[in-house]
């Protein structure tokens, strides 16, 4: 299994990728990244008035509120438990997270 079409899962708003190449994967993952960083530059006020709890950083960063789950060659990304992230921060998370799946689709047809 190369990768596996999209289609039925673009209602998911967390799954990343879906496949067994790793590079794509690592592709994927680091383009996700890059529009996390996206976010929290375009919510900076509310990221720099937080402080990072245990943390070493001087201010809070939305890399802290989410971790990855990889199984069965399904990369997807979830809010930690104990996540305060305001729901329209969460929201941006998931619009990036579909137009990844997008143009993984676009590619793929």
């Amino acid at each position: 299994m190369n990768r596996a079409p999209l289609m039925n899962l673009i209602n998911y708003n967390n799954i990343l990728y879906i496949g067994d190449e790793a590079q794509a994967c690592i592709r994927i993952i680091e383009a996700f990244n890059n529009k996390l960083a996206d976010i929290e530059r375009a919510y900076a006020a509310w990221f720099t008035n937080r402080s990072a709890d245990g943390l070493l950083t001087r201010h809070d960063k939305l890399q802290h509120h989410i971790h990855y789950h990889f199984e069965g060659g399904i990369a997807a990304f979830k809010f930690k438990n104990e996540d305060t992230l305001p729901a329209i921060i969460r929201n941006e998370c998931f619009v990036a997270c579909k137009s990844l799946a997008a143009e993984q689709l676009f590619v793929l047809s």
